[in-house]
Formats: C-alpha cells, structure tokens, sequence
C-alpha cells in the first residue's frame, strides 16, 4: 500500500493504493481490511485513528471513501461510504520513450503520470545506450506514486523494454501515432494533432539521446506514424516526451 494527500470535499484525506481484490468485494457499507506493511505504515507511520476518512483505489479507476473502524499495528479495518470521485485522464495516452542513461527515466514516468499517460514502454532503440536491466520495477513503482498524488483512480502499465517493431506492433489499430523527431520540420505536432481524429488513443515515440536514426523513423512511418516537429530548439529526449504530452492534452483537451 502507498498513501499520498488528496482534496475531498474541501478537506484533505489519505488516498491509498490497494490491491484490486480488496475492493472487489467491498459495496457500500462493506469492510475494506489493509494488513502488514500497510496497517503499520497507516497506524504507526500516519497515525491515522477511529473516524477518520481515507480514499481507497485500486489502480484499475476504483475509488472508495472510507471511515476507518479499527486501527492497529497488524490490521486496519474501515468502512466504505461511497464511491471516490475517480479521475480518469481524458485521452487515452501511449508513450514509447528511448531508454536514457540513469535514472533519467523515472522523472519522465514521474511526469508523464502526472499528465495522464496510460502506458509507457521503454523503448530499446538504436542508439540507446541503457538496456534498462532491473528498473521496470522501479518504475512501475514511481508510476504508481505519481497517481497517487496527482489524484488518478487507475495507474499506468509499465511494459517490459520493447525493441521498436514489438512497441509498434502493440499499438491500437485506430492510435494516431506521433513521431518526435529532429529531422522533421515542416509540421508541428499541434497541426498533426488538429489534422487528425478528435478521439481515439495517442502514441508518442521519443528517441534516446542521440534521437532516432531515419530507418526508424521509416519503420514508425509504415506503421502509420507522423514525423513532427516541436519547435527550433533542440530538446533533451527526457524533455521532449514530456513537452509533447503537454501539448497533446492542450489541442485534445483544452484548446477553445
């Protein structure tokens, strides 16, 4: 279990991310029981007590409000009052991203969350020079942190490190995928955005530092992606996907 602060109501409460069969069983008026790691660090860590409210999810969008009925070292005990107020993102968001060296990654899957990215694949690209060898975990684990505190009811998949032609083949059939790439510099990803389907998923490939060579470029293009252009100003790969996730939420989402 992990534990951030959320707005519920106008007063902050608890939000803890839960297995998914915790809440299976657990309507309104049901007993939510956390055990372990997860009572000590609520009872010990937070010292939360009898009567206080905490949100509950479980990182598939289910989200339950919950008054706590017994607290102790071994085992919390609370009872479901209702349903959270889940937030979902708004745009179905895929981001295929070039493995940078050190621990570059986790801010990029930090922020991404924080965005609203539904899946992230590593991207074992050409010119990449880390393999990622051990750090999915880790970054699941700053996934599932990041939706913590950004309020989301689901938490994003982290895939194993894909070579480009399994991260592409995983794609939706109907995704408009956006290629980020320095060699392009007629369209902007806001004209490919409002050239494109007003729904349906995004797809974003980002290179690794070095960017990606023009063979890949062409590999994306057969699949149906769209080279485009952020702007005359050379980004940093653990920049750049970032960057463009922004601008895809502002067109899909925000733009008047």
């Amino acid at each position: 279990m992990a534990v951030s602060r959320a707005r519920r109501g106008g007063l902050s409460v608890r939000r803890f991310l839960v297995p998914a069969e915790v809440l299976a069983d657990a309507p309104p008026g049901g007993a939510v029981v956390l055990r372990g790691g997860e009572a000590r660090h609520a009872a010990v860590v937070l010292r939360l007590r009898v009567g206080d409210r905490v949100a509950v999810f479980d990182g598939t969008g289910v989200e339950r409000v919950v008054r706590l009925t017994a607290v102790s070292s071994d085992e919390v005990v609370g009872r479901v009052l209702e349903a959270g107020a889940a937030t979902a993102p708004a745009v179905r968001l895929i981001l295929i991203q070039g493995v940078p060296k050190g621990s570059k990654m986790d801010g990029v899957v930090r922020m991404g969350t924080e965005l609203g990215v539904g899946e992230f694949v590593p991207l074992l690209a050409r010119r990449a020079v880390s393999e990622a060898r051990g750090r999915v975990e880790r970054w699941r684990r700053i996934a599932a942190a990041a939706a913590k505190q950004s309020g989301r009811a689901d938490v994003p998949a982290v895939t194993e490190p894909q070579a480009l032609p399994d991260a592409l083949g995983r794609l939706p059939p109907d995704v408009l995928l956006l290629v980020l790439w320095e060699g392009e510099h007629a369209r902007p990803i806001g004209a490919a955005l409002r050239a494109g389907p007003t729904s349906g998923p995004v797809a974003l490939l980002v290179g690794p530092e070095g960017g990606l060579e023009a063979e890949e470029v062409a590999v994306a293009e057969a699949r149906g992606g769209i080279p485009v252009t952020l702007g005359p100003l050379v980004l940093r790969t653990e920049t750049a996907g970032v960057a463009a996730l922004a601008m895809v939420l502002y067109e899909m989402t925000l733009r008047g």
